[in-house]
């Protein structure tokens, strides 16, 4: 595989992902070069026609030509003026279309292979730096394209009419252009290099403060209560600081290659005027190419003055778009085989066999874990925190890769079917509900998106949500703010159980489902639950051991092991470790 592309063949290397996200656009692009292409020759066309017309305005006062020539060139002006605004506007219109849709497409593609990512590869990261990242980037390609077909294109194209101008009028201008390219390019190249390692550091530390801020702004309760406001601008402080730091260094380089091209530009200017004024002396070219000249030479010069700050600032452009690129397009950890097809569900037969994974250096199963859960068996998880309990939940639904043995369904490998087909075949009540900041009614939706309305409220009735529901200022159409906070914890859970009831899946995972309810809510939800358990599958964790008590088995585990398996009474009468559990609740709850 190409080190260019990632596992999901998207070019990670900025100049080839904005030529694929443009390629949807291509005739628009095409449309766009063309027309700045013909704009650019043209405008040359005006150098040299002010060379034609101040010859003919000479041999006019010398009484060698008439009055008519001068107007014919005159007149040329306003026409190639007309014709140059009207195509310019033409690459203008095209451009419109080939960006934004390029920006777009950047975005789509952006986001959704960030969303295919890992829970191990969100872990590590803050959620504002990553949308921070897909912005920069984004805007950085808008930008970075908007530069070459406005700046840097065009210049190319004037370079080439520039040569064949001064190459007219005589080559030992075309010579001095060449010579000062020579220079001038390679210089650059150099320039380009350096600042584009500058720019790289300043935009890695402006998504990295971005994502601090982000998270201390989403913990300002926390910051509050605990009155550590000082603390918090002390520490987004020396972030900022850091920033500021990487930022001068861009900018103070950024400064330098402006400084030398602008000597190298001076030089240029005085070659050019110096062979001018020579070869007026030597009669080898007229006052009009010498004024072509000088056309083309102040042109030039202004040309590269700003070609200078727009490379400085395309450069950083590009800086933005590498980092973000190179962060967001990290080869997915999961993804499907090659050959992988859809889950087929008959009974919902769970085996675990062999299982061994560690998480962050610490080794959670050890290669011994083997559980077989019959189809619509109801199969309940008990031990203290860090047990391993959520940590299987989440290996089923393959959050997380195996480091060793396997996890089938219907004697199907999870590892050989889509992600999709096996995610779309469990209902999962997560322990902590984030709620997305959208109306309750979509919330819930999210369980089956093809849902109907009456559907959405029949699940909300289930999960005795709906009471509560119709109480807020817009029913279902009450936005429930971000993750959730409008909401209480026992109401976001019950929007997260009525998500499993609408989905009907024919495998659900309970993960202290009912942690946050007050006794009447959880004895209410208990009786939903009972409904929603019916021939399905299903795998419950619960500190509050009486919730479990309905299993048809309850399975203990203890470092990421198995030490009992059995019914609540079998279990209670080996006065192992869960009748320990049970004598040393503490007001229902397992302790830590």
């Amino acid at each position: 595989m190409s080190k260019n592309l990632n596992n999901g063949r998207m070019p990670v290397k900025p100049i080839a992902f904005a030529r694929a996200v443009s390629a949807p656009y291509a005739r628009w692009a095409f449309g766009a070069m063309t027309a700045a292409f013909v704009a650019t020759a043209v405008s040359r066309i005006s150098t040299y026609v002010l060379g034609r017309l101040t010859d003919n305005a000479i041999a006019f006062g010398q009484g060698k030509a008439d009055v008519s020539d001068i107007w014919r060139w005159v007149l040329i002006f306003p026409a190639i003026y007309m014709i140059n605004e009207f195509i310019w506007r033409t690459s203008g219109f095209c451009g419109m279309r080939w960006i934004t849709g390029a920006v777009a497409e950047g975005s789509r593609r952006l986001f959704g292979y960030l969303s295919e990512h890992s829970a191990t590869y969100f872990s590590d990261r803050h959620a504002g730096a990553l949308v921070n990242k897909i912005s920069n980037a984004a805007s950085g390609i808008e930008r970075l394209v908007g530069q070459w077909l406005w700046q840097f294109f065009p210049l190319i194209v004037g370079l080439a009419a520039d040569l064949f101008l001064t190459y007219n009028a005589h080559p030992y201008f075309a010579l001095t252009l060449l010579v000062w390219m020579a220079v001038y390019v390679p210089l650059n190249v150099f320039f380009v290099s350096r600042l584009h390692k500058l720019s790289f550091a300043y935009a890695e530390s402006s998504s990295s403060l971005k994502g601090k801020m982000v998270d201390s702004t989403s913990n300002v309760d926390t910051v509050q209560y605990t009155g550590s406001i000082d603390y918090e601008k002390l520490h987004i402080g020396g972030h900022i600081g850091h920033q500021r730091t990487a930022h001068l260094r861009e900018w103070w380089w950024s400064e330098w290659v402006l400084v030398t091209n602008g000597v190298l530009l001076a030089l240029f200017m005085l070659s050019m005027f110096a062979f001018g004024m020579l070869l007026i002396e030597r009669g080898e070219i007229s006052v009009g190419s010498l004024v072509m000249i000088i056309t083309i030479v102040i042109g030039l010069e202004q040309r590269m003055f700003f070609l200078g700050q727009n490379m400085t600032q395309a450069v950083s452009y590009y800086g933005q778009v590498s980092e973000g690129l190179k962060e967001l397009l990290e080869p997915h950890e999961i993804v499907n085989s090659a050959d992988a097809k859809p889950l087929t569900v008959s009974q919902a037969a769970i085996e675990f066999k062999g299982l061994d994974f560690s998480y962050r250096g610490k080794r959670v199963f050890h290669g011994d874990f083997d559980l077989c859960i019959a189809g619509g068996e109801k199969v309940g998880l008990v031990g203290h925190s860090g047990a391993g309990k959520s940590t299987l939940v989440a290996l089923l639904l393959r959050r997380f890769e195996l480091g060793g043995g396997s996890i089938a369904i219907d004697r199907q490998s999870i590892n050989s079917v889509t992600l999709d087909s096996l995610r779309k075949a469990v209902a999962f009540v997560p322990q902590g509900t984030s709620l997305f900041h959208r109306s309750i009614i979509e919330n819930i939706r999210y369980g089956r998106l093809d849902a109907s309305d009456a559907e959405v409220v029949n699940a909300a009735n289930l999960a005795q949500a709906d009471e509560f529901i119709n109480e807020l200022p817009s029913g279902y159409q009450t936005k429930v703010g971000e993750r959730g906070v409008m909401l209480s914890g026992g109401q976001r859970q019950r929007v997260s159980v009525a998500r499993a009831v609408l989905r009907d899946a024919p495998i659900l995972l309970l993960d202290e489902a009912t942690s946050a309810l007050d006794s009447i809510s959880e004895a209410a939800i208990q009786k939903a639950l009972v409904e929603l358990m019916k021939d399905k599958t299903v795998i419950a964790i619960a500190h509050r051991l009486s919730t479990l008590r309905a299993m048809d088995r309850l399975v203990v585990i203890e470092n990421g092991r198995i030490v009992e398996n059995g019914k609540h009474d079998e279990l209670l009468a080996l006065g192992g470790v869960y009748a320990e559990l049970w004598n040393s609740q503490v007001s229902g709850f397992i302790p830590d």
